[in-house]
């Protein structure tokens, strides 16, 4: 079953063997395209290609690795138009139980690339500004790399959970309730509270007595 986050990215689980037969159609192995012909070509040339990659990407406290995908460039007058989707496998931290755990992540992506360098003079572009696009370097390369992580930043979930049905640690002596039962009282609850709600008994029990 897959759950839809936004309309642009989803995850569902996926097995290993799944995704090596996905990764093994990628056509290049790298995120670098040299589109130094193709900004020859006519306004409106398209060219689509598969990729993928065997660096992992750092997301901070996540890593996205076996990430794979296709994608469509578009020659524009002042750009290069990208267009495609990506999955890769973010390797995370359970928020409750703090067991490592990965997912599967697909993400649908659209950015600009400009030309730092003319073409054909090779001198430095005049195009119009536009801050919001990623550079062809001077050799005529275009980087996936810099919008992909920024993409997969964005399936990173605030409190990621192994399973829905996670049931954590025990707030008490720390075991992970996902494998074993502890002898710890039935009334202690999971949560990030637990530890001041038994401050604040302990506190009502003082002014009693």
């Amino acid at each position: 079953m897959e759950a839809f986050r936004t309309p642009w990215m989803r995850w569902r689980p996926v097995s290993l063997r799944q995704l090596s037969m996905r990764t093994s159609r990628s056509k290049t192995m790298s995120l670098l395209f040299n589109v130094a012909q193709f900004l020859k070509s006519d306004v409106g040339e398209k060219r689509t290609y598969d990729f993928g990659s065997d660096d992992d990407l750092d997301l901070g406290d996540v890593t996205a690795s076996d990430i794979g995908g296709h994608v469509k460039f578009l020659l524009t007058n002042y750009e290069v138009v990208a267009k495609g989707h990506a999955h890769a496998l973010l390797h995370e931290s359970c928020a409750r139980c703090l067991e490592p755990f990965a997912r599967l992540v697909e993400v649908a992506f659209e950015e600009e690339y400009l030309p730092m360098v003319d073409i054909d003079t090779g001198l430095p572009t005049s195009g119009p500004p536009n801050d919001m696009a990623f550079p062809i370097s001077s050799n005529h390369t275009i980087d996936l790399t810099e919008a992909l992580r920024q993409d997969l930043l964005l399936a990173v979930e605030l409190v990621p959970l192994c399973n829905d049905e996670c049931k954590g640690l025990c707030p008490s002596c720390g075991v992970n309730r996902n494998r074993e039962r502890c002898a710890c009282s039935a009334e202690q609850t999971y949560g990030p509270f637990a530890a001041l709600g038994g401050l604040l008994s302990a506190t009502q029990s003082e002014r009693q007595h």
